[in-house]
């Protein structure tokens, strides 16, 4: 990690210099793909009214496409930094969490660099499995009605239910819609 610190207005002492590269080499443990990262911090000694609004850090982080940035201001230009690497600690995990929620931790470009020639022809010359279904699932079915599996879907959590419809007589599947309401399937013998 790579740690710019600058100073507008005065000069920047060694001891904040060293605790602000301290303070920020800890951003990768929260968000490994800030290995690399280049972080800019602005220091600024500004006149301000109040004392404790006096220094003002700036902080700019940028590595394999996650950009981070945080500006804080405090009587001391030693707290400034302590606060701006707080809120981006703050904005790496929150940032570690939306990846994982997504499903990937990195982009389709970076994993298509990763692969080498020579596996690339492996996965060619492998010949194609026909789809198989992998898991097979039983469970009892109990007649119930739509409003009855609404429920039972919601209290397992589920995006889809399979049921047995009371009302009509045959199999229905319930299914959760990207708009947020719900979709009835009911098949019908052609």
């Amino acid at each position: 990690m790579d740690v710019i610190v600058r100073g507008k207005h005065f000069d920047v002492p060694d001891h904040v210099a060293e605790r602000a590269r301290r303070k920020l080499g800890k951003l990768p443990h929260y968000l490994p793909l800030l290995e690399d990262a280049a972080v800019e911090v602005d220091l600024a000694h500004e006149k301000a009214k109040e004392p404790d609004q006096r220094y003002v850090a700036r902080v700019k982080v940028s590595a394999r496409g996650v950009h981070l940035q945080a500006a804080e201001r405090a009587a001391k230009p030693e707290a400034a930094v302590d606060q701006a690497a707080q809120a981006l600690t703050r904005q790496a995990q929150r940032h570690k969490q939306r990846l994982y929620r997504r499903g990937r931790t990195a982009s389709p470009k970076a994993l298509a660099a990763q692969k080498t020639p020579q596996l690339a022809e492996e996965l060619e010359e492998e010949p194609a499995r026909p789809e198989q279904v992998a898991r097979v699932k039983r469970f009892p079915v109990k007649p119930m009605t739509a409003a009855e599996a609404l429920e039972q879907m919601r209290a397992l959590r589920h995006d889809f239910f399979l049921f047995h419809d009371a009302d009509l007589g045959q199999f229905a599947l319930l299914y959760r819609r990207r708009a947020g309401d719900y979709g009835l399937i009911i098949p019908e013998l052609s």
